[in-house]
């Protein structure tokens, strides 16, 4: 047969169970705040991904696996109408 508790002994796991809570909590803002910072001490934000760098990372991800020729006929198209029309012309000449 088990013995019940007594009202001392519950109250003191209620008490140790939300300090290690709290402990955990504080340890996982530690821990973001240390990844967050570089070596000299600055806080690093996360680099912001503009349109603009999207559709550059789109356009060199295409061109990249295409032969010299097909890359060369995306890059004029490129210079000449645009990155949109790049993308599309490097798109159907991957395929």
């Amino acid at each position: 047969m088990m013995k019940r508790r007594s009202g001392a002994h519950e109250k003191a796991v209620r008490e140790i169970e939300a300090g290690l809570r709290s402990l955990s909590r504080g340890l996982r803002l530690l821990a973001r705040g240390v990844t967050a910072t570089s070596a000299v001490g600055r806080v690093v934000s996360p680099r912001r991904v503009t349109p603009a760098l999207r559709l550059q990372g789109r356009y060199m991800g295409l061109i990249r696996t295409l032969p010299v020729r097909k890359k060369s006929r995306v890059m004029a198209l490129r210079a000449s109408k645009g990155v949109h029309e790049a993308i599309r012309l490097a798109r159907e000449l991957r395929a």
